[in-house]
């Protein structure tokens, strides 16, 4: 018996080697095969597996804390906290204090923010995912529907089933009078004449969260495409934005015309007397205006607003250098590269647009994304905006 057990365990050895030669042999085939990646590649995608490792875990960590929590929960209901009345009550009012002041600060949020936005401007939103941007400018700031149009890159089939919101704040929109459109281009306005017109009309276009979205794990081509982006999207606006004063004059000696001293100083065009300034202010800081009963473009320079996160990748495209030092053409075509004045740049604060919630480029994906506008929040740079307009000196 003996005999036939070290037979038995030799004979078991010889067949693992054997097993695990096969598999190394198997394994070998397979990279010989597979694709060869260069150096850049082989980094993006051990940064790739990292990160979905640190995912994993942190899943793994929630799940754990979230059992935890229902069993502590049971063993409370069924054998009690002992704790007193007076405990719980005091607890309950911690926590009620903790709401009121996560609202305060919430709201102190809303009163700081910019709005870009005036009540007579004629808007036109690029690139929108659930159009919920879209619903909060029309329901949530009260901005009439006959001066919005909204539009998406996706098809509407690709969009609705991408973001599972989106029909809703669709029917919604188009409930309140707002031109929707889908399989637009930003970067190729001009063959979407049909929705978005042709010539100066839109005194404010915006264009929240560009990305190209393709999945380029090359970190320097991802950032060149979304340069590309951007350029085409600068390129294709500016025949579509209003002309007229602008409410970021020029400093004297940086535009046309020669100034005292051989400066030079803006132009001063004559303001049409459709559309008055108004008097005073209304409590979010916007000048109260009249809002025509048609679509009437307003008599001053329009601008382009994108907002991006300030933080790797999206700070390395650089959008306020490619705006003010664009190269002499726009990337794919012979057309001549406009170039944009940055007027400002301000926080964007989700809660100033009730209703709003961000969506990626990828679609809504249960487990993967976040709600309640983390993705954007909870991130090490702020989301910001760039407000610019054409730049008309020398």
């Amino acid at each position: 018996m003996p005999k036939l057990k070290s037979a038995l365990g030799a004979h078991q050895a010889v067949a693992a080697r054997r097993a695990a030669e096969v598999q190394r042999a198997e394994s070998k085939a397979k990279m010989a095969k597979g694709p060869k990646h260069s150096v850049a590649e082989k980094r993006a995608l051990k940064r790739q597996r990292r990160d979905r490792d640190q995912q994993t875990r942190a899943l793994e960590a929630q799940e754990a804390e979230e059992r935890a929590r229902r069993d502590a929960a049971h063993l409370a209901s069924q054998v009690g906290t002992g704790e007193t009345a007076e405990e719980a009550e005091a607890e309950l009012e911690e926590a009620e204090a903790s709401s009121d002041r996560q609202a305060n600060l919430a709201a102190r949020a809303r009163a700081r923010a910019t709005i870009p936005i005036m009540a007579d401007d004629t808007v036109l939103l690029l690139g929108e995912a659930n159009f919920s941007f879209a619903r909060a400018l029309v329901e949530g700031r009260g901005h009439s529907g006959h001066l919005v149009c909204a539009t998406a890159y996706d098809t509407e089939a690709e969009a609705l089933e991408k973001y599972p919101d989106a029909a809703g704040n669709v029917a919604a929109l188009r409930a309140r009078g707002v031109r929707v459109a889908f399989g637009v281009d930003a970067g190729a306005l001009e063959k979407a004449h049909k929705v978005v017109g042709r010539g100066p009309r839109w005194s404010r276009v915006v264009f929240n969260f560009p990305h190209v979205g393709k999945g380029i794990t090359d970190q320097d081509r991802n950032v060149r495409a979304n340069q590309v982006l951007l350029l085409r999207t600068l390129r294709s606006v500016a025949p579509l934005l209003t002309e007229g004063p602008s409410a970021f004059p020029l400093p004297k000696g940086k535009g046309k015309g020669k100034g005292k001293g051989g400066g030079k100083t803006p132009v001063k065009r004559a303001r049409s007397p459709s559309f008055s300034d108004g008097e005073g202010e209304d409590e979010e800081g916007e000048r109260s205006r009249p809002v025509p009963a048609s679509f009437t473009p307003p008599d001053r320079q329009g601008s382009l607003l994108v907002t991006l996160l300030a933080q790797p990748p999206y700070s390395e495209w650089e959008l306020p250098k490619l705006a003010n030092r664009p190269p002499p053409t726009c990337p794919g075509t012979r057309e001549a590269q406009p170039r944009f004045r940055v007027l400002r740049s301000f926080d964007f604060v989700p809660a100033a647009w009730p209703g709003y919630a961000h969506r990626r480029t990828i679609g809504w994906r249960e487990g993967l994304s976040k709600a309640n506008n983390e993705e954007i929040t909870g991130r090490h740079g702020r989301a910001r905006t760039w407000e610019m307009a054409v730049y008309d000196g020398e």
